[in-house]
C-alpha cells in the first residue's frame, strides 16, 4: 500500500513548520527573542540539550517547548539550553546524508554533553529531540548506527556513564530510528518500529534511562511508526500542538526532584573553568556543511533549508 501526499502539500506544510515552534500559539517563532533569551553555555541548575528534526533552522520547532520548560524551572538565571551543534541533513541533500548528519549530531553531541558536565558537574542535564533530532537524541544516550533510508550511519558508543547521572530527563518525538513496545514509550505508535528499529545492544544501552526517557509516537506518523495506517504527516507534525503541557509537566517533576547525589543549590564551574564560560558561536548556514571550531564546541553548520524543505528522509511519496 501506498500513502501519497502531493508535493505542493508537503512542501507548504514543511514550510510553515520551518517558521512556527509549533506550540498552541502558531504565531510564536522559533527564533523570537522569547526563545532565545535561554540560550546560554553557563553553568546552572538545569541545562537543556536540544536536538532538532531534519532541515530545521536553530533551535527548531522545540524552542518555544524549551522556553515553557525554563520558565517554570525559575527562567534564565536558573535553566539554559545549547543546539546541539549538526547539519540536520534530510536525504533532499543526496542518499547518504542523513546517515553522515545523524553521526555527527551524535559525535557533536555526546562531546558537547561530556564537555558541559565537566564543567559544570552539579548541573541537572535535560535532553530534547524531534525528528532525526529524535534519533540523534537516543543515540546520543544508548549509542546508535545502522541502515537507514538507504544509507548507513556509522556506529557510535553509548553516553559515558559518569556523564549520563546527570542527566534527570530525556524526551524524543517522532524518531527515525525507534522500536516497539518499549517501556519507556507514549502513544499509540507503541507497537511500531520507526523507520528503522534499533538493535539489541542499543535497546540495552538505552534502557537504563527508562526511568527518564519518554519516546512520543503517533500512530500513522510515517517516520517513527511504519506499518500504522493511514499515515499521516500531520501525525509527525503536531508533538508540540498536542503534548506540550503534559511534557513540560513531566521534565518539571523529574528536574525538580532532589537528587541525592548532586546538589544543584550552588551550581559552580569547575576550578578549570573559573569565570566566564565560552559561548560558542552557531555558524551562518553554509552549503557544504563543514564543520568550524567556535568557542568550546565543534559547531556544525546547518545547511540552510533543503531545496525541498523536506523534514525527514523521503520527498513526497511513503511506500508502506
Amino acid at each position: 500500500m501506498k500513502a501519497s501526499f502531493s508535493s505542493l502539500a508537503l512542501i507548504a506544510a514543511v514550510a510553515s513548520a520551518q517558521e512556527r515552534c509549533d506550540s498552541q500559539y502558531p504565531n510564536v517563532y522559533c527564533n523570537t527573542t522569547e526563545v532565545l533569551a535561554f540560550e546560554s553555555y553557563d553553568c546552572k541548575p538545569f541545562h537543556i540539550f536540544l536536538a532538532r528534526g531534519s532541515d530545521e533552522p536553530y533551535p527548531g520547532r522545540q524552542g518555544n517547548l524549551t522556553r515553557q520548560i525554563c520558565s517554570r524551572l525559575g527562567g534564565a538565571d536558573q535553566c539554559g539550553y545549547e543546539n546541539i551543534e549538526y547539519p540536520a541533513k534530510s536525504t533532499a541533500w543526496g542518499k547518504d546524508e542523513w546517515c553522515k548528519s545523524a553521526a555527527q549530531g551524535a559525535s557533536n553531541g555526546q562531546a558537547q554533553f561530556e564537555g558541559y558536565a565537566q564543567n559544570c558537574p552539579n548541573s541537572k542535564l535535560i535532553l530534547l529531540g524531534y525528528s532525526q533530532g529524535a534519533s540523534v537524541a537516543q543515540d546520543i544516550l544508548g549509542g546508535g548506527g545502522g541502515q537507514v533510508f538507504e544509507c548507513s550511519q556509522a556506529p557510535n558508543p553509548q553516553l559515558d556513564a559518569k556523564v549520563g547521572e546527570q542527566v534527570v530527563a530525556a524526551v524524543t518525538f517522532g524518531a527515525v530510528a525507534r522500536s516497539k513496545n518499549q517501556n519507556f514509550t507514549v502513544g499509540d505508535g507503541k507497537p511500531y518500529d520507526g523507520t528503522r528499529p534499533r538493535t539489541t545492544g542499543q535497546l540495552a544501552n538505552l534502557s537504563k534511562y527508562s526511568d527518564r526517557l519518554q519516546d512520543y509516537c503517533h500512530f500513522g506518523d510515517p517516520i517513527c511508526a511504519i506499518g500504522s495506517t493511514p499515515q499521516d504527516l500531520d501525525a509527525h507534525l503536531n508533538y508540540f500542538v498536542l503534548h506540550n503541557k503534559e511534557v513540560i509537566d513531566w521534565v518539571v517533576q523529574k528536574a525538580e526532584t532532589p537528587n541525592v547525589s548532586s546538589e544543584t543549590s550552588n551550581i559552580k564551574p569547575s576550578e578549570s573553568q573559573q569565570g566566564s564560560t565560552p559561548r560558542p558561536t552557531t555558524a551562518a548556514p553554509a552549503q557544504d556543511g563543514n564543520a568550524i571550531q567556535t568557542g568550546a564546541a565543534s559547531s556544525i553548520t546547518s545547511a540552510g533549508l533543503a531545496p525541498m524543505m523536506v523534514l525527514f528522509g523521503t520527498l513526497v511519496i511513503f511506500t508502506l
